[in-house]
């Protein structure tokens, strides 16, 4: 009897069906196609190309802030600089990688179904905090000082 761990092949733990088809894919890329978002020069609108075709312009108000919402829960600010040059950075992860370069970020996820442009908001990229509750509302406490 030898002591050497016995070593089972993969397929004979899983069904036949199974087996054929997870060695198929192996040697193919499987690309997640996700979005590029990249700002157009000179102008203050952004082309999103990828699972999403469209040219949004860029909402702002005194701020040269915007902000980028996608279906994957990605959250993204973008800004602009003086000579109209864009640069994005991320203010919540969502399920797809995120990749910034300079004036465009990539974000690699399969089926991303919808993107929005919208004005700059510092209580969506920082929520307040819940304010606190008092411990006991119904009872008055009387302090007295002897």
């Amino acid at each position: 009897m030898s002591s050497a761990p016995s070593i089972l092949p993969i397929e004979s733990l899983l069904p036949r069906s199974y087996v054929h088809h997870m060695f198929s894919c192996v040697g193919k890329a499987i690309l997640a196609m996700g979005v590029k978002i990249e700002a157009i020069p000179d102008s203050v609108r952004v082309r999103i190309t990828g699972d999403v075709e469209t040219v949004i312009s860029v909402p702002y108000d005194d701020d040269d802030r915007f902000m980028v919402g996608l279906s994957d829960g990605t959250l993204l600010i973008g800004s602009y600089d003086d000579a109209l040059r864009c640069e994005f950075d991320v203010a919540r992860y969502g399920a797809g990688f995120v990749q910034i370069e300079r004036g465009a970020a990539k974000i690699e996820w399969r089926g991303i179904e919808w993107a929005t442009v919208s004005a700059y908001d510092a209580n969506i990229v920082e929520p307040a905090g819940p304010e606190p509750m008092p411990l006991f509302p119904d009872v008055e406490i009387e302090c007295s000082i002897n």
